[in-house]
This record gives structure tokens, C-alpha cells and sequence, in this order.
């Protein structure tokens, strides 16, 4: 839910609004699940910092910079992978390879 609200953020900064794209397909046993929008993108400089806890670049009080963060964990924790693909101007992808079925051994 939180790539989804990012995206919308995103997409909110454009005039006349974007779109955002949600995408899901097999991959041997993974599914990857793609949220993307046309928005402004992520700074190339940014890019690495995204998944840090407490990293944001909203104004003081618009956001707590654990979004990201908690997905990334969720998803490594359950033994899937996420990843950003962003081009300043042109939107961002975020593609994630969760497991097709059960959990890695981990927290229960």
C-alpha cells in the first residue's frame, strides 16, 4: 500500500495528474509485483537512500521517511527482493519478487 500512496504522491506533483501501473506475473517461484508511475522520478543521488529508515525528502511533518523502509523489510523478511528503477522526468518502478508461496524461515 505504501508504493501505491508514494506513487499517488507522485503523480499528485504533476499538473493534470499521471498514472500509476500495477502489474503482477509469475516468475519460476516468485511473482513480481511491479507499482509504477509517470511522476517526476527520484534523483539519481537519491536513489541509494531510499530503502534507509527515517531517509525522506518531504518537508518537515509531511513524512516520517518509514515507508519504504518497513516494504523493504516485509519483503526481505518474507525471502522476496525489491528493487527501484527511476529516470528523473520519466517516473519510477518499484518491482518486487516476493515468494509464490509459504515464508522464508524467520521471525514467526
Amino acid at each position: 500500500m505504501n508504493l501505491i500512496t508514494n506513487a499517488a504522491q507522485a503523480i499528485g506533483e504533476r499538473p493534470g495528474g499521471g498514472t500509476i501501473r500495477i502489474g503482477a506475473r509469475r516468475r519460476d517461484d516468485m511473482v513480481e509485483i511491479t507499482v509504477a508511475d509517470d511522476g517526476p522520478g527520484i534523483p539519481d543521488d537519491v536513489v541509494p537512500r531510499i530503502f534507509d529508515p527515517f531517509f525522506t525528502t518531504k518537508d518537515v511533518g509531511e513524512g516520517s521517511g518509514l515507508g519504504l523502509s518497513i516494504v523493504h523489510g516485509i519483503v526481505d523478511r518474507h525471502g522476496g527482493h525489491i528493487d527501484v528503477e527511476s529516470r528523473a522526468g520519466q517516473g519510477t518502478t518499484f518491482p518486487r519478487d516476493p515468494p509464490a508461496s509459504g515464508t522464508r524461515d524467520g521471525p514467526g
